[in-house]
């Protein structure tokens, strides 16, 4: 029987609710999925625009750390990835949610040091988190960037994820407009 893997969830969120990211942290263990935070360059147009339309109802993009961001409650999401990363270009902040004995026991579940729970009790305003103190306290397991689970290369490795687009990333970049 051959392995199955699956691309990772990319993720770029100020935040929002609690118990939304706690349900979402606790399916994304469940389906052992990685998270990046970063953002998505889309390839053509933006989903958003009215006259964009996906060619064969798919839209293709680039991850990128800069600009991605993960703020609020969005980081108890995060702490429900096998892998976690967050790139050096990319943002996380903590700040008290609310909830504390369900968040306590949802990092503890997860695996996570006591660091992060008494970071988030500790600021009442949004504070970033430098990448050394995420790994320290296992919110993150490396400092790699998002490229590392969405990069070119990822869906010509083996085992193949089984939800790959046809693109490849070398055409993906060199249709990439640059940003600034």
């Amino acid at each position: 029987m051959t392995a199955s893997a699956i691309l990772p969830i990319v993720i770029n969120s100020p935040g929002g609710d609690v118990l939304g990211a706690l349900a979402a942290g606790r399916l994304i263990r469940e389906r052992k999925l990685d998270v990046a935070v970063a953002r998505t360059d889309f390839i053509g147009c933006e989903p958003r625009q009215a006259d964009c339309t996906a060619e064969d109802g798919i839209y293709s993009g680039l991850t990128v750390d800069a600009g991605g961001g993960c703020g609020s409650a969005c980081p108890i999401m995060l702490a429900g990835g096998v892998k976690r990363l967050v790139g050096p270009r990319a943002q996380l902040s903590v700040h008290s949610v609310g909830q504390e004995q369900k968040v306590k026991a949802y990092l503890e579940d997860m695996a996570i040091g006591p660091g992060l729970f008494t970071a988030i009790q500790l600021y009442s305003v949004e504070r970033q988190l430098d990448l050394d103190r995420m790994l320290k306290y296992g919110l993150t397991t490396g400092h790699q960037s998002a490229d590392e689970l969405t990069g070119p290369g990822i869906c010509r490795s083996e085992p193949r994820p089984e939800n790959c687009r046809e693109i490849s990333g070398a055409k993906a970049q060199a249709s990439t407009p640059v940003k600034s």
